[in-house]
């Protein structure tokens, strides 16, 4: 009943997928409680089957507990690796996390002794997509003979969730991105081997150098598009002046400043891409910088200067899709439909989303916003990464 409480509170992405987890003798075995229920919260069902040596870390009773299911820490009459990941088996994935040296090792030359390494083989010859994530001394992994395990996994079609490194180790990869991991792994590969360009944030338009003119934006929109794109199947090019922390493969992230700077970047990047999402917000105005810092005093006077506006300039050299964002203050629904579908036919984009920040303001969680194509005017609200969910699921219905 408790693990009910905390099923998809934070997203319904895994809803009706069930993931066996399998656990080995790392010490990063202790946090697979977290990583279990973190599972929990997007929706799934999650299964734990542990190695002997893992029961030695962290006893089968915490995880027990995590995922309100009985933990497999031997394989019984109930022939329990055939009942989750078989041709027929009730799992849709198989996630090792963490896995030792070891059991990489086994799984890459078929070896088969212990319940976490015969779950592996079971779901090798059954086709259920594998997930590994390692954990160990730093001098392990950079091993030849692992490293030449790993590789061999990952032809086999395995994916290994790549450690931190740090402090002499090979650390557990960081919750989130496991997470991240197996909902790609799960998503419909709707942007499979399509290249995508997204923008989110602000620019800082430096006036000397230590002062800039900005904006309240988080770029939380633009960050949560590109990842709900990326786990679609998506290679995403994230342009941003924000530090996100994104490292995920198929995942390029490149830092700007300035509006110039954004520009020059997205330019850089969108010959051959499929679609660009312009969901950052740049500053309206350049602005001459100092080269020292101004002076105090009374009254500073700057001269503002019209900045290229990102879409009109990539729709020059550009035939692709384009979803745009309109920020307005102050204006009514049906206004705010209305601009938007201008912008739609002005720059010919697919896509506008546009919102009022004057009714939950700039940088928040939670937005309000109104999805508008050729086909419909949509409004959706919620947390950013719901919302940036619903934009995705109506470009696909509308623009595709």
């Amino acid at each position: 009943m408790h693990v009910e409480r905390i099923r998809g509170v934070k997203s319904e992405r895994l809803k009706g997928k069930k993931i066996v987890l399998g656990v080995t003798g790392s010490i990063a075995a202790v946090e697979t409680v977290k990583l279990a229920r973190e599972l929990i919260r997007r929706g799934a069902e999650v299964y734990a089957v542990m190695s002997k040596n893992a029961t030695k870390i962290i006893h089968p009773y915490a995880l027990q507990f995590a995922t309100g299911n009985k933990v497999v820490v031997e394989i019984t009459g109930e022939v329990e690796h055939v009942k989750f990941l078989g041709v027929d088996g009730i799992a849709d994935l198989y996630l090792i996390a963490p896995s030792t040296a070891n059991t990489i090792g086994k799984i890459a030359n078929g070896i088969d002794d212990t319940t976490v390494t015969t779950f592996a083989t079971t779901a090798l010859g059954s086709g259920k997509p594998i997930l590994i994530a390692p954990a160990m001394h730093e001098a392990m992994i950079q091993n030849e003979i692992v490293m030449r395990n790993v590789e061999k996994l990952r032809e086999m079609g395995i994916e290994i969730i790549e450690p931190k490194i740090e402090e002499g180790k090979a650390k557990f990869a960081d919750i989130e991105k496991i997470c991240l991991h197996v909902e790609r792994a799960l998503y419909p590969k709707d942007f499979k081997g399509k290249k995508v360009v997204v923008t989110a944030g602000p620019s800082y338009e430096h006036i000397d150098p230590i002062r800039f003119i900005s904006n309240k934006s988080s770029g939380l929109m633009g960050k949560e598009i590109a990842l709900e794109l990326w786990r679609r199947g998506a290679d995403v090019v994230l342009v941003t002046s924000r530090d996100f922390g994104v490292d995920l493969p198929n995942f390029k992230v490149i830092k700007v400043v300035s509006v110039k700077d954004m520009l020059s970047a997205v330019l850089a990047e969108i010959e051959g891409s499929y679609l660009f999402v312009s969901s950052a917000a740049p500053s309206d105005f350049v602005v001459d910088m100092e080269k020292k810092k101004i002076k105090t005093a009374r009254e500073v006077v700057l001269t503002l200067r019209e900045a290229p506006k990102i879409i009109r300039e990539v729709r020059k050299v550009y035939d692709g899709k384009i979803i745009g964002f309109k920020a307005e203050t102050g204006v009514g629904d049906e206004e705010l439909e209305k601009i938007a579908r201008e912008r739609l036919q002005c720059d010919g984009l697919s896509m506008v989303v546009a919102n009022d920040v004057m009714e939950r303001g700039m940088g928040t969680l939670e937005t309000r916003v109104v999805i508008v194509t050729e086909k419909r005017s949509q409004w959706v609200e919620g947390v950013k990464s719901e919302v940036a969910r619903k934009i995705v699921e109506v470009f696909l219905q509308d623009c595709v």
